[in-house]
């Protein structure tokens, strides 16, 4: 997942291009104008989807508008982080002040949020890296535990444990599942599901997303087993994957067919053929090096929601991200977003809103 925070832009042009998302007039985009209403798709061919988010949402100040245009278009949840660095910045002192807004104003515009816990602040693991485990892992379970604890009533019901799970990350630098197993996802999930019993409730614990393209104990299939291996099944209620497919067209690439369908036989193997494989980021950048035009990758969308929903076992399609967090033309980091950093709407938008539906 990309970490880059969003800059500011100017409150009032964004506000004008809200207002005619959410309102339905034409967004103005320079000399193209796209129209965000779309004719409604046959209900078979709409499915429940939505819009994974950068780590930087605490700062955005186009966060309202982000989340009305999501809403505009059909999408369901959003997904971000609820990162451990900044709720407890020294030990036993809870703030989670920086989040309750981004949650608030998911809520607000009637979208769930589903929530990554990871990281470990430097205080728990002497400085490690942002992703090596604490040196005592009841410290990591007490921080799940509050962070579901406090956002359950709010709203909060899908919890993903860790991100990427299978790649290097400062502080793990050679991941492996039982390492995984032992050092976040046990200690957390246990976290939330205590919160959850305290408050009565059901939750959804998402295992941390895996992606192709890893080689031996980091290749996704193997992750995946090994994670059963070590005991990790029960620990968990839904599979997640990052199917990316860029640069290339989603059916030039079996990422969204062979590989899931590979990782669903893991699932099934192991007694889990009942739950589900949320595909939590999906996308392409539309300027960088590695990019797609917005015209071109527009025509992608329709192969791509085909491509995912039509397998069984498929949870919803987290399409990353809601807005381009900057201008740089040489970095296609910042040109994810299916608005561009104006806050007007690229041609992916309206068709991506075609095939969502609400749920």
């Amino acid at each position: 997942m990309r970490t880059r925070p969003r800059r500011v832009v100017a409150v009032l042009a964004a506000a004008v291009i809200t207002a005619a998302i959410v309102y339905g007039g034409p967004i103005t985009t320079g000399p193209a104008t796209v129209q965000p209403v779309v004719p409604d798709a046959p209900a078979q061919s709409r499915h429940v989807g939505g819009v994974a988010l950068g780590s930087g949402e605490p700062a955005n100040p186009r966060r309202r508008a982000d989340y009305a245009a999501l809403r505009a278009m059909n999408a369901s949840w959003v997904r971000s982080d609820i990162d451990w660095r900044a709720v407890e910045e020294s030990p036993g002192r809870w703030d989670f002040s920086r989040y309750d807004p981004v949650v608030a104003d998911a809520h607000a515009a009637g979208l769930r949020h589903l929530a990554i816990l990871h990281t470990a602040p430097a205080w728990a693991n002497n400085g490690a890296g942002a992703y090596a485990p604490p040196r005592q892992l009841v410290w990591l379970r007490e921080y799940c535990r509050r962070a579901a604890e406090r956002y359950i009533p709010r709203g909060v019901r899908d919890y993903e444990i860790g991100n990427e799970v299978n790649l290097p990350h400062p502080g793990r630098a050679r991941p492996t599942a039982p390492a995984y197993v032992r050092q976040l996802l046990q200690p957390c999930a246990l976290g939330v599901r205590s919160a959850a019993r305290h408050l009565g409730v059901q939750v959804n614990v998402v295992l941390g997303s895996v992606v192709p393209g890893g080689t031996g104990p980091a290749d996704p299939v193997r992750f995946l087993t090994d994670v059963y291996r070590a005991g990790g099944g029960p620990l968990f209620d839904t599979v997640s994957v990052h199917p990316y497919t860029r640069p290339l067209a989603p059916a030039a690439s079996d990422h969204l067919d062979g590989f899931v369908e590979r990782i669903y036989e893991v699932m099934r193997a192991h007694g889990d053929a009942g739950k589900t494989i949320w595909a939590t980021e999906y996308g392409y950048p539309t300027a960088g090096p590695h990019s797609t035009s917005e015209q071109r990758l527009a025509t992608y969308v329709d192969t791509a929601v085909d491509l995912w929903y039509s397998h069984p076992f498929a949870g919803p399609l987290f399409w990353y991200s809601a807005r381009d967090t900057g201008v740089d033309r040489g970095d296609d980091e910042q040109h994810f977003g299916l608005l561009r950093h104006d806050g007007s709407a690229k041609p992916t938008y309206p068709a991506l809103a075609a095939r969502f539906t609400r749920r």
